[in-house]
């Protein structure tokens, strides 16, 4: 049997903070059409390229007007005529040539034909209703800066100042390599003992969500040498690399053995449940997140180790937002159990892998809704490994630490929210 007694187990911040101190990245970038680049992230600051507005323009829809006309108070309006003492000046048009001034339309009463017209009230100043040129945006206003992530609003406002290619950071490729003997993809008839591969689609999606490329590898079996060569040449074409499965201690987990052997690892499993099996390494100046084989696990041990790595290639906020909420329901019991409160064991159980005075976090998920009171409120799922529906439906996660005792309903907790 295989010695895992040096193993090192560490805190899911000890890990995450393992994989950022050991990733560099150092992203090269592309020009896009601003139409294309919707969620990338500026590689550079953009500036306008024109004034906005570019000429004295009426900012709501009014009559032009004369100032000097008004400087005294109120005219005598009576034979005024369109086009010579007044005119039609219409939101962000530019004024008619020769006026100054807006009054706005509700201010105005004029005849069907057009030949009179009045005013229920003056001007307070010269230029009043109007935007000066320029009073938008400068030649070379700042219109978004270096990265940040380009939303709907950013993209209008860059294009407003006339500019229509931008510089963003390449996407960071990531390297997904699904290990295992019982893996088959999905096919009209799944042999006896299989599983099919979903784990490829569940990251995939969360790489592309989060801005970056995801490069599948087919499913590697539990060979040493096999597993070896895929690591190594996803290091030579990816960014990252997500290694999924066979670091637990099944005769066929091979991963953490192979790591070990080409390369540097940084921990061997991390003391959070479930997750439990996942680890981390370099190769070849490539950190390795090595992420837990149910989807369950994957799904959110991927939140905790991948999304920040990314978020440190766009230079973003590496980690994702904590929220104080209220609990509504108590846990539900289940999860790992506290081991100063030892049970019997069988031999189809797994023993506590909490030693005495050690540490070790459940991760529980909770849904969120909005009170009447407006207080954020967080509501449980039922058990630990959760049904998809179930998961599909959660918002957050919190690390129930297993040496204290859980929260009750009504206390207000710290979580994380899912990305």
């Amino acid at each position: 049997m295989r010695d895992h007694s040096h193993h090192v187990e560490v805190s899911r911040d000890e890990a995450a903070q393992a994989l950022l101190d050991h990733a560099h990245f150092e992203p090269k970038t592309e020009i896009l059409s601003v139409f294309e680049a919707g969620n990338r992230v500026l590689a550079k600051d953009v500036y306008s390229k024109v004034e906005v507005p570019n000429a004295r323009s009426c900012r709501m829809d009014s009559v032009a007007v004369h100032w000097k006309d008004f400087k005294d108070g109120m005219p005598d309006t009576r034979g005024w005529k369109k086009g010579i003492d007044w005119e039609f000046a219409n939101t962000g048009v530019a004024m008619p040539e020769g006026f100054d001034t807006a009054i706005v339309i509700e201010h105005v009463t004029l005849s069907d034909d057009l030949s009179e017209i009045s005013f229920a009230a003056p001007p307070s100043a010269q230029y009043v209703g109007t935007s000066e040129a320029g009073s938008k945006l400068n030649l070379d206003s700042v219109l978004a800066q270096k990265h940040q992530r380009l939303t709907p609003l950013l993209l209008s406002a860059i294009l407003s100042g006339n500019v229509r290619e931008i510089e963003v950071l390449k996407k960071p490729r990531i390297a997904f390599i699904p290990t295992g003997n019982e893996l088959v993809h999905a096919q009209d008839s799944i042999p006896l003992g299989k599983n099919i591969e979903t784990n490829s689609l569940l990251i995939s999606e969360k790489i592309r969500n989060w801005g970056g490329e995801p490069v599948v590898w087919d499913i590697v079996k539990d060979d040493h040498d096999e597993i070896k060569q895929a690591v190594k040449d996803a290091c030579e074409q990816c960014d990252i690399v997500v290694l999924n499965a066979g670091s637990s201690k099944g005769s066929d987990d091979w991963n953490v053995e192979m790591l070990e052997e080409i390369g540097t690892i940084l921990y061997h499993q991390v003391c959070h449940g479930p997750g439990h099996h996942s680890f981390g390494a370099v190769v070849d100046g490539k950190v390795i997140v090595g992420i837990s084989g149910p989807p369950g696990g994957a799904a959110f041990t991927t939140d905790f180790y991948l999304y920040p790595l990314m978020m440190k290639y766009f230079n973003q906020d590496i980690f994702m937002k904590k929220l104080q909420v209220r609990l509504v329901e108590d846990f539900p019991a289940g999860g790992p159990g506290k081991p100063s409160k030892p049970k019997k064991l069988y031999g189809e159980d797994r023993p506590s892998v909490v030693e005495p005075g050690g540490r070790f976090w459940s991760v529980k998920q909770l849904r969120l809704a909005l009170a009447d009171d407006g207080v954020l409120e967080a509501y449980p799922a039922d058990g630990v490994h959760l049904a998809p529906l179930v998961a599909n439906e959660m918002h957050a996660y919190y690390m129930a630490d297993v040496m204290k005792d859980l929260p009750k309903a009504g206390d207000m907790i710290e979580v994380d929210l899912r990305p």
